[in-house]
Order: structure tokens, then sequence, then C-alpha cells
């Protein structure tokens, strides 16, 4: 799993830049420096036996919630190598997830991020001369940007359309930020061997519908 970004800042900072937006008590813990240690993640909470915190300068992981720009998930500690639980955390109104400081701040101030989505090729069986099932729709999302590892985006919600718009399937990426299903009604072989199928991610600006802190991304993706 990839973090976004680890940093320690000042208690006093980051309280002035809060505002009226403070993000609950379990985003974030003040250690005794008066300093801050978070991580984000993209890909979902880490798996592993866990963080040890250092009693003396306590910290939080945090992933981004793909799918709503007003919330995230905060990862507990896991032991045995477990996955890390999880727990969903809702910003105050009005605020978002600021995945560069990891907490909620006013939704104007958090920057987008840019994503990047790749489609494959589906798998076209033919069942008469005009019907055919289309399986194995399948597109990864990652963060975009020009320098660094293309971070796994996990949990964000994937369609997959024909060339005409129509939707054919719905899938959720892994932490590998990965998306595959199989098209939910019959298809036409020749003209989905020659248009293809569209992937979009519409981003996490749910919310109200105008505002994304991940930004939207679209894919186009052959048929075999």
């Amino acid at each position: 799993m990839t973090r976004i970004a680890r940093w320690a800042t000042a208690a006093a900072a980051v309280v002035a830049s809060l505002g009226a937006f403070a993000a609950p008590a379990s985003a974030v813990g003040p250690d005794q420096y008066g300093g801050y240690n978070t991580e984000v993640y993209t890909a979902g909470c880490p798996s592993g036996p866990g963080h040890q915190v250092d009693p003396h300068r306590p910290g939080d992981r945090l992933a981004i919630d793909a799918d709503d720009a007003a919330a995230f998930y905060r990862c507990h500690p896991s032991t045995r190598g477990a996955a890390a639980p999880k727990e969903h955390v809702n910003c105050a109104p009005g605020a978002y997830f600021d995945w560069t400081r990891g907490l909620c701040g006013p939704a104007r101030k958090v920057p987008e991020m840019g994503t990047k989505l790749t489609a494959g090729r589906a798998e076209l069986t033919r069942l008469s001369p005009l019907q055919a099932r289309l399986g194995h729709l399948n597109a990864t999302l990652v963060r975009d940007r020009d320098n660094g590892p293309q971070d796994a985006i996990w949990n964000a919600t994937l369609t997959f359309k024909d060339s005409a718009g129509n939707v054919l399937c719905v899938a959720k990426t892994d932490t590998a930020g990965r998306a595959a299903c199989d098209a939910k009604r019959p298809v036409n072989p020749a003209t989905t061997l020659l248009g293809g199928y569209t992937a979009e991610y519409a981003g996490n600006g749910s919310v109200d519908g105008t505002l994304n802190t991940l930004a939207p991304a679209t894919a186009r993706g052959g048929v075999l």
C-alpha cells in the first residue's frame, strides 16, 4: 500500500487552518511535541502486522474514500498479518477530507487529486449473428502524477458503457486499483467489436455533485 504523505505540523497551525471545520477527534492525533504524524493512503488500509505506535509520538493511518469527498477511513492497528480494520468517518457538513493534510477542511480549499484510468480488453462470446455475451470488462484507476509511483485507488466505483452510452455493468476497484465485471445484457457483436466500450470514474464529488477531491477519468477499452 502506498501512502500519499507523511508529515509533522505544528498544532497551532493546524487548528488555525481548520477554523470551523475541525476534523473528528479520531482523524488526527497530537503528540507530546504539539505536532501531528499522519499517513494517508489511496489503496485502502495497509495489510500486515499493524503499525507500532510510539507512545511519545502517536500517529494515524488514514485512507481516502474514492466515492465520497466528505469522508475517509481510519485504519486501526491489526495483528497476525490480518488486514487493518477500517472505521468510516464523515466530515462535518460543508467540509471535505483534505488528503494532502490528513484532516477535514473547507470544501473549496481541498485540492483535487489527478487520476488516470486505463481500460483493458473485454471478451466477446457470440450467441447468434445478432447477439453476443461481453465479459471481463476491466479497467485500472491510479493517481496521476508526473513523478513517483502511480498509486492505486481502492474502492472507486467504475461504470462500463457501450459505444452508445448504455451501462453494461458497474464494479468497484480492488487494492490494486482494478475493477472487472461482465455485461448484464446481450450486446450486438458487430457494433461492439467496432466501438469497444468505455470505462468511467465519476470522481468522488457525490456530496453536492460539483466538487471533487479525486478527479473524474475516462478510458476506452477494446474487445477480443
